[in-house]
């Protein structure tokens, strides 16, 4: 199937869940958040949020500064 991750569209396996696409994507899990059609989705979730055709997601990551 097909999702939009920060406005790419890319493929992914049917059976993906959004800690799955972190993960493969090279994000840190500890240092991103998600949003999927404009709901951010939680942390405690990922692993059970099954993705879907083009559902549009990004993945924002923290980074220190100063």
């Amino acid at each position: 199937m097909q999702i939009w991750l920060n406005s790419n569209l890319i493929n992914i396996a049917d059976d993906s869940n959004l800690a799955q696409l972190i993960e493969s994507q090279n994000y840190d899990s500890n240092r991103v958040a998600a949003e999927v059609d404009m709901q951010i989705v939680p942390r405690t979730i990922w692993s059970e949020f099954k993705l879907k055709d083009q559902m549009k997601i990004e993945i924002v990551e923290f980074v220190g500064g100063g």
